[in-house]
């Protein structure tokens, strides 16, 4: 029962996101200072949890930015980060290439930013926050949480 609810709810936030954050009004790309974002283990010694510290098997993940560092407003997020998360990748049948392919390319983004992260190097992030923001009349990005949404990554035909 619990695994048919994960699915349906996977299930509902893949049928409101568009497939490229380019397509979604709210899409927008800046870069933080490492001090800003947390990842990885270090997700522990915040108020957030670790389920998706690192990549799951369908490729999903978080990293949190610092509210201060970021450049959207949100108003309705009582923490001190933005959750940012990667969509996951639905495999349909062990078979499905493309989906393989598209949690490999995930993990690949994962690895290089956990090096970024590591080596203390400022970081990129090109995001959308899909069903959870808008983009006002002013252009400012509006959230009604704390959560964005990675741009998934291109991935190259199998």
């Amino acid at each position: 029962m619990m695994i048919r609810r994960y699915l349906l709810s996977v299930a509902a936030t893949l049928s409101v996101c568009p497939a490229h954050a380019s397509d979604d009004p709210t899409h927008i790309a800046f870069n933080v200072p490492r001090e800003a974002v947390v990842m990885g283990q270090d997700i522990a010694r915040t108020d957030w949890p670790t389920r998706l510290a690192k990549p799951s098997a369908e490729g999903q993940f978080e990293v949190l930015v610092r509210k201060t560092a970021a450049p959207v407003v949100a108003p309705g997020c009582n923490s001190a980060y933005l959750l940012v998360r990667m969509p996951a990748s639905v495999l349909t049948s062990s078979h499905d290439l493309a989906t393989q392919a598209a949690i490999r390319q995930k993990r690949i983004v994962f690895d290089r930013m956990l090096q970024d992260y590591d080596a203390r190097r400022p970081m990129r992030f090109d995001v959308f926050a899909g069903p959870y923001g808008h983009r006002a009349p002013d252009g400012q990005i509006v959230l009604t949480g704390c959560n964005l949404f990675f741009e998934e990554p291109t991935v190259p035909p199998p």
